[in-house]
């Protein structure tokens, strides 16, 4: 199966896993040859390749914690001989800790881009759209929503890389036409600005515009902002969940958009309880993302050659839903997003 094909989202679930497995299997063995932190790590676990046979197999990997993951020197977690390969990184803000430094190699990037875009392109209003992108490209979404919409056929323009204030980016849109607008909904932690903001100084702005469909990533979208930009003509919402590690790996369900889709294949998610095994069907448990596969220029995948990181504990936790969706969609669901930082207090019970 290759990255950015439609079908890894709409196949039996039996045939997508086990060609996850086969991943899985491809990245122990990579990361105990390259990677003396995880050698280490996994021999003590007793792991590697030849007793994982299933995804349930994986939870004998000890999950990696955000503490875990700043008291580690960024280089100790990059494979020696792909350190040329390197393309991006990007610094976490360090505002709840330690900042964390994520490298990708070309491949890496590559499928992060189609993996995003095959997310992004079953949800499209229409064929190659027209962008704004109003994420500061200093971000690591920023580049990332210009590379999938460009991979879409799409036309993007970027807002300036500097200015983040409303004002100036304002005045930028107004040098194009577009008809998608890719921002979050709101300012976090009273950086830059959102689409309410926005929509608080002109408040017509999307139908003036004549957007057709808004793209962010910022937590769940609120209901009363969602009826707002749908009562100016928007068609379709898509709100993409991710974290400052891995970008963006789900998106939210078109017909239960409180749900989102996980993308598997660049990243391997799970919802795990509080001994790190994965949850069943309807629990509650915490958020596990594993960098799993890069991508080579036939769409086929390969080992992930950047930072290596297996089962980091995102510090969020959500319902897992892994029966299909009425959407049509067979991949796992994410319901009910909180923060729930480093554990989760009592067992995995359904919430």
């Amino acid at each position: 199966m290759k990255l950015d094909d439609p079908g890894l989202d709409s196949t039996v679930s039996q045939v997508r896993d086990a060609w996850l497995v086969d991943a899985v299997c491809e990245q122990i063995a990579f990361v105990r040859a390259k990677v003396p932190f995880w050698r280490e790590r996994l021999s003590n676990a007793a792991v590697d390749e030849r007793c994982i046979e299933s995804l349930a197999d994986f939870a004998k990997v000890p999950i990696f914690t955000k503490e875990e993951l700043r008291a580690t020197r960024p280089a100790a977690l990059l494979p020696n001989d792909t350190r040329l390969e390197l393309q991006t990184n990007r610094w976490t803000s360090g505002t709840s800790g330690q900042p964390t430094v994520n490298f990708w190699s070309e491949t890496d990037w590559a499928a992060l881009v189609a993996s995003t875009a095959r997310m992004l392109g079953r949800q499209a209003p229409k064929q190659a759209p027209t962008a704004f992108n109003a994420y500061s490209q200093a971000h690591v979404t920023g580049p990332l929503y210009n590379g999938a919409l460009r991979r879409l056929g799409a036309v993007v323009y970027d807002r300036s890389h500097h200015p983040e204030e409303l004002f100036s980016t304002l005045a930028q849109t107004e040098l194009f036409d577009f008809d998608a607008l890719i921002l979050p909904e709101r300012t976090t932690r009273g950086k830059g600005f959102g689409l309410v903001n926005l929509l608080d100084e002109d408040p017509q702005f999307l139908a003036r515009r004549g957007v057709l469909w808004w793209i962010g990533s910022s937590g769940t979208f609120g209901a009363e902002t969602v009826e707002r930009v749908r009562e100016q003509g928007v068609q379709v919402v898509s709100n993409l969940y991710g974290s400052s590690e891995f970008a963006v790996f789900a998106i939210s369900c078109p017909l239960i958009p409180g749900d989102y889709h996980v993308a598997q294949g660049h990243v391997l998610v799970e919802v795990v309880d509080q001994v790190g095994k994965p949850v069943e069907n309807g629990q509650f448990g915490r958020i596990v993302v594993t960098h799993l596969c890069g991508m080579d220029r036939n769409g086929q995948a390969r080992t992930h050659g950047g930072t290596q990181i297996l089962r980091l504990a995102a510090g969020d936790g959500a319902t897992f839903l892994s029966d299909a969706c009425s959407c049509g969609l067979t991949t796992p669901r994410l319901r009910g997003v909180q923060r729930v930082g480093a554990t989760i207090v009592g067992d995995s019970k359904t919430r």
